[in-house]
């Protein structure tokens, strides 16, 4: 499982700490969960207002990953978020290029902040959002 490079480059938003994180979740065999993005990158000939509704639909769309190679069963080119099945948020994003499991953090396209599934990435010791790049 390659957690920084496709094709020799290193992939835009290379995070090691997400990275082992994620390995750490995988290795320990902790149940979760991989959920599509829904947005016009993964999905770019399905109409805006349809990813919409599908991901005010989110929970239905929840992949269970037993074992780290369930990953590679998810669609090729289609980046997802992954975590805990506990859990309800993560800026962990993960997707297969090239029959390789890629995992990585996500910022915003426009302002460059990381990401979460559920907005942008908070700072726990302060509960305020990040605003490192």
């Amino acid at each position: 499982m390659n957690t920084n490079t496709m094709s020799g480059q290193p992939l835009a938003y290379y995070d090691p700490e997400v990275a082992q994180r994620a390995q750490g979740w995988l290795s320990s065999g902790k149940p979760l969960v991989w959920i599509p993005i829904l947005n016009q990158e993964n999905f770019p000939d399905t109409p805006p207002e349809i990813l919409h509704w599908l991901d005010s639909r989110q929970a239905a769309l929840h992949v269970p990953i037993g074992d780290p190679a369930d990953l590679l069963l998810m669609p090729e080119g289609v980046t997802g978020w992954l975590m805990p099945a506990d859990e309800t948020d993560t800026d962990v994003a993960c997707g297969v290029w090239n029959g390789e499991v890629y995992i990585l953090g996500v910022r915003d396209q426009r302002t460059g902040k990381p990401q979460t599934l559920l907005g942008e990435r908070f700072d726990v010791a302060t509960g305020q959002v990040d605003d490192c790049q």
